[in-house]
């Protein structure tokens, strides 16, 4: 994220003759600066002290910039509401003073903190007004940092896997162009750490890719690594890297090679320590466990994890380490201590939800109370924003499925309407329904059902692009929209390979005796044809399919 401070002059509305004092202040807010990456314990000791000299010197400009390197720290020790409250009031200074230049780098460090407890939608309005303002004030390195956190966020939602690494290569371009390690050192880790998510999630379906995107991933985070290594004491920048790297060689089956990443992590521990920090090298070293075939250690390390994400208040950690959890249990075979543990994947999450919401509220409140002081329209401003941030949130949430993380049909609805806007541009649908669904419920269980339908989500998924779009759109019935940027595409080989890494799924390891397949329709729109006449024609394919016997691709 945006670690890196501003080369703006510290103004003081004080005399010439605290001049000494000031020039003081300045050199002590540099180090301030860097102390929020090296040693960010100790830089909330000395923003304590620099705050106060601040406001002693009535420098307003001083007490803003401390309040963003202090609000940076409490971010990296996982301190929310003392990150927002830091946060909050240097926006109100530098709206004050009337500085874009700090304004646009608060907005940014505003969105860094909302993305660290789980508020996307928030976070990424902020770091796009942060990035639309440098872009204004022509600030290079500052249109790189909101470009770096915007892909970022991009990343950590999981959805936009294409619209983070193109954020992130342009970060990383203009990085390099200014030769600036620590930016170039964010960017390829969090690169690395794309191409290591796409190679796992190719693992199951595609050998050769999935080892080209590891092959990638561990390149980008060889580099990352040596652009940390130059970095003077920022031992917690190469922690994170380090354990980028780990995850890296794990997706290459280079398990050895990982561990002594990790050993070197952990050994950085002491020096460089933040809650990301540990409970990113947890869930790592559990994942290494689990690569080893150590299932019994692997579990030790991640319910270790558990215990630690729940002391320190992360819901969104807790929900990574569960999933990890949740694959563990799996290789093991035991299928009901996976779906335990599923269930409280799910929990977690919808606590991360809440308490996205409850911190977004005591924000937004704490705002309505500074500027209750203001004009009648003023606060009526406020309270218009308020709801509008309300309802964007409802609207996010209402795009996606809980059970298996898929867009939902709202979002599907809207998806294909946005790609049919153009009456020639281009778009494929396939329709697909789980055969005789009902049967699997009444047999095994509804708990059954829904592990089958989260496994489907996931073999559908890995079935295809990255940029293309699954979604659930009912009980058992799941659309896809496939990517058609690239000429020449073959949509029968796709909806086959679907259907196949269905029917072959080993449907015995969660319940003895269960097959599952798909029946699946698909069509490539006409030129003018509306979304209703394009869901209407698959929908008929997919009738045909179940018609002709089940198990069945039909295409038109």
């Amino acid at each position: 994220m945006d670690h890196r401070g501003g080369d703006w002059t510290v103004t003081t509305t004080a005399g010439t003759d605290r001049s000494d004092d000031v020039h003081a202040l300045a050199e002590d807010l540099a180090r301030l600066e860097r102390a929020t990456n090296t040693d960010p314990v100790g830089c909330l000791a000395q923003g304590a002290e620099l705050l106060a000299r601040a406001d002693a010197l009535g420098d307003v400009h001083a007490r803003m910039q401390a309040l963003y390197f202090t609000g940076f720290a409490h971010h990296l020790l996982s301190q929310d509401p003392q990150a927002l409250a830091s946060m909050e009031e240097a926006r109100a200074l530098a709206e004050l003073l009337e500085d874009d230049h700090w304004f646009a780098r608060v907005l940014g460090g505003l969105g860094a903190v909302h993305s660290g407890f789980g508020d996307q939608v928030t976070a990424i309005e902020l770091l796009e007004r942060s990035l639309e303002m440098r872009r204004r004030l022509g600030d290079t390195y500052g249109i790189a940092a909101a470009l770096n956190n915007l892909g970022v966020t991009f990343e950590e939602m999981g959805l936009f896997p294409e619209r983070a690494h193109e954020l992130l290569t342009e970060a990383y371009s203009l990085f390099e162009q200014m030769g600036e390690e620590q930016g170039c050192c964010a960017s390829l880790t969090h690169l690395a750490a794309l191409s290591t998510t796409r190679a796992e999630n190719l693992c199951a379906t595609d050998e050769e890719a999935a080892s080209d995107a590891a092959e990638v991933a561990f390149r980008r985070a060889e580099q990352a690594v040596e652009h940390a290594r130059a970095l003077p004491d920022n031992h917690r920048l190469l922690g994170e890297t380090l354990i980028t790297l780990a995850r890296a060689l794990l997706a290459a089956k280079r398990v050895d090679e990982a561990g002594r990443a990790l050993d070197e992590a952990e050994g950085l521990l002491t020096q460089g320590e933040t809650t990301h920090f540990r409970l990113r090298l947890t869930a790592t070293r559990g994942r290494w466990h689990r690569h080893r075939g150590d299932l019994t250690s692997a579990i030790r390390e991640i319910e270790r994890g558990l215990r630690d994400s729940s002391a320190r208040a992360r819901a969104y950690a807790r929900a990574t380490l569960l999933d990890e959890l949740v694959r563990i249990h799996e290789e093991r075979g035991a299928y009901k201590d996976a779906l335990a543990a599923h269930r409280e994947l799910l929990l977690a999450t919808l606590e991360q939800r809440d308490d996205a919401a409850e911190r977004r509220a005591r924000v937004l409140n704490a705002r309505l109370d500074v500027e209750r002081a203001q004009v009648a329209a003023e606060a009526e401003r406020l309270r218009s924003e308020r709801l509008e941030l309300a309802n964007r949130e409802l609207a996010h949430a209402a795009t996606h499925d809980a059970l298996t993380g898929l867009v939902n049909r709202r979002g599907f609805d809207a998806a294909l309407a946005g790609r049919t806007t153009d009456p020639d541009a281009p778009a494929t649908c396939v329709l697909a329904d789980l055969d005789n669904f009902k049967a699997v419920n009444d047999r095994f269980s509804h708990a059954v059902g829904d592990e089958v339908l989260r496994q489907v989500a996931r073999l559908v998924a890995g079935a295809v692009r990255g940029t293309d779009l699954v979604a659930r759109i009912g009980g058992e019935e799941i659309a896809i929209l496939l990517d058609t940027s690239e000429s020449g595409r073959d949509v029968a080989a796709v909806c086959e390979r679907v259907r196949t890494s269905i029917a072959t799924h080993a449907w015995d390891e969660v319940a003895p005796g269960a097959r599952v397949t798909i029946s699946i329709g698909a069509v490539t729109r006409r030129p003018g044809e509306d979304p209703s006449a394009l869901l209407a024609r698959a929908d008929a394919l997919l009738y045909e399919a179940k018609s002709a016997g089940r198990d069945t691709v039909r295409i038109g």
